[in-house]
């Protein structure tokens, strides 16, 4: 029979886990969104530019393009609510990690409480949990699989913890 404060801190440490790739999968992602917000507001201004070009005055077939271009983007952009999506990504990213590092601080310390006391902080931060999680954002499959590469090669291991592992503690 497995003791129920390791049991605790098992899926403690694996809802970490959980939470750093969300949260890591969200930053991707939106950096993406960030990049596509900027484009829909600079891309209008370039085409149209570009349309007026007297270099293109010859070619009519690239001026109407950079025209079509320049008008259909702005609409396109406003209908896709980024903006919003934007701040539901910036949100739930935070949240995440916050909910992350809540997690570790519970299995690292918290656990070293008497059970009922880790056991209340640890439902509270599965409640958080719960309740992130029925935002349901998806970001593309890809964002997942380049923050999982991420997280193993150790790009987001404290300088701390390496200290540590070095000292041999």
């Amino acid at each position: 029979m497995t003791d129920p404060a390791q049991a605790l801190i098992d899926e403690c440490r694996r809802q970490e886990e959980n939470c750093s790739y969300t949260a890591t999968s969200f930053i991707i992602w939106l950096r993406g969104l960030r990049w596509m917000r900027t484009f829909c507001l600079a891309a209008p201004v370039v085409f149209g530019a570009l349309a007026t070009w007297k270099v293109l005055e010859q070619s009519s077939v690239w001026a109407a393009v950079f025209t079509l271009l320049a008008t259909v983007i702005p609409p396109t952009y406003k209908a896709s609510r980024l903006d919003d999506t934007i701040k539901d990504y910036e949100l739930m990213s935070g949240e995440f990690t916050n909910i992350r590092d809540g997690f570790r601080q519970a299995a690292l310390v918290h656990s070293q409480k008497p059970y009922p006391e880790f056991e209340a902080i640890t439902n509270q931060l599965i409640g958080r949990l719960e309740k992130a999680r029925a935002r349901s954002l998806a970001p593309p499959q890809w964002c997942f699989k380049l923050a999982q590469r991420q997280i193993q090669a150790g790009h987001y291991v404290h300088d701390y913890d390496q200290r540590r592992q070095g000292d041999g503690a």
